[in-house]
């Protein structure tokens, strides 16, 4: 079934209920046994449960308010659930699943993929190693043991002392994310398209690095401080979680903060306390802004979610673009302006995302190799 016709029945229902004009001549048996089906609240949390969550009514005519009062009847509350989950794809889903092929066709989407685990090191001498999931190597360098396993890049202190503060960089590519455990155990995630520079052994005095991309910090307690540099600033810190959004050609550069506390140190001089929960945003400009957040927000994708409430077309799409390596071009501004709330795997075919734009939304997009265009 065309969706087009399928969301023409739905809406012709809830018109319908809405009105009280007639009774409803459910004619399609099909259409009739899944009302039932969605009548029944086991089955619906069931079948919301198998599919992804996205917010439909928030993301499709936003600007439309309803003054009428209507009241709530048992067909009534079906036709609202059917309108919903046609936002979010669960509809499609059970509908189509035993008769039509997913509009995320793997054979069509073949050149794009989701990211994976994969980085480049960089030694102070300029070595390079390509690390990767299937990666088993242990360098030794300035009396550092260097380990890279499945788990990602681990450094760990030996008896030998170290001759001087040597940097060592990795680099993470457009589809990928990588893990890092510093020497003094520091752990680090990092997103796409990033780079993390660190000393391969920390002075006493202090403990630095410098990122541009993002990166999720669970800083290892001591008396040192930590600093992270950024080109908006320094943040300063002792033992604290807190995740990093700082990529070079982003609007604005956004530091949250989920346990302990840092200081947050501008150009000019100035020292910003963030205390839990709490995210300064810096604009191009260096406006600053701090603000109290759902820090799940921020951090999803170091736990393999993408995670957005009310959130830019654009800056969805920035993000996908780092992550399944691909190219997203615009036929209309007023496309990048639209908001969307939902929450998806990080792991799913790039069609998925696709389906849900076109559906809650005026959106139609295009795909041309590893290049998106979405126009209206």
């Amino acid at each position: 079934m065309k969706w087009n016709s399928l969301f023409d029945k739905s809406e012709w229902l809830f018109r319908q209920l809405l009105n009280k004009e007639e009774e409803i001549p459910c004619e399609d048996s099909s259409l009739k046994d899944l009302a039932r089906k969605l009548s029944d609240d086991q089955y619906l949390h069931k079948r919301i449960e198998e599919q992804e969550r996205f917010d439909y009514l928030k993301a499709y005519h936003k600007n439309i308010v309803t003054s009428k009062k209507v009241i709530i009847s048992s067909y009534l509350k079906i036709a609202c659930i059917l309108l919903l989950l046609i936002g979010s794809g669960t509809f499609l889903y059970i509908w189509q699943k035993q008769n039509t092929p997913q509009y995320g066709n793997e054979m069509y989407f073949t050149d794009i993929h989701p990211g994976k685990q994969q980085a480049l090191l960089i030694t102070h001498d300029g070595q390079k190693v390509k690390l990767n999931r299937d990666s088993r190597q242990i360098i030794r360098q300035d009396g550092t043991i260097i380990q890279i396993d499945t788990t990602g890049l681990h450094y760990t202190p030996s008896a030998q002392v170290p001759t001087g503060i040597i940097y060592n960089t990795l680099v993470i590519p457009r589809g990928g994310e990588f893990f890092l455990t510093l020497s003094d155990g520091t752990k680090v995630w990092l997103n796409s398209d990033s780079r993390l520079e660190y000393p391969v052994n920390f002075a006493d005095s202090v403990r630095e690095v410098t990122i541009s991309g993002e990166a999720y910090f669970e800083v290892n307690h001591t008396d040192t401080p930590f600093i992270v540099k950024t080109d908006k600033g320094d943040i300063r810190v002792l033992g604290t979680e807190f995740n990093v959004n700082n990529y070079p050609k982003s609007r604005e550069a956004v530091t949250t903060l989920v346990n302990g506390k840092i200081a947050y140190c501008l150009p000019d001089g100035k020292q910003l306390i963030l205390t839990p929960n709490q995210q300064i945003t810096i604009n191009a400009n260096g406006q600053t802004e701090i603000k109290t957040v759902d820090m799940r927000y921020a951090t999803s994708w170091k736990n393999g979610m993408f995670l957005f409430q009310e959130m830019r077309l654009e800056d969805i799409m920035n993000q996908l673009e780092r992550w399944y390596d691909i190219h997203v071009f615009y036929t209309h501004e007023r496309a990048k302006n639209l908001h969307f709330s939902g929450d998806l795997s990080r792991f799913k075919n790039i069609g998925t995302f696709i389906e849900m734009f076109e559906k809650s939304s005026d959106l139609k997009i295009e795909v041309q190799g590893k290049n998106l265009i979405i126009g209206m």
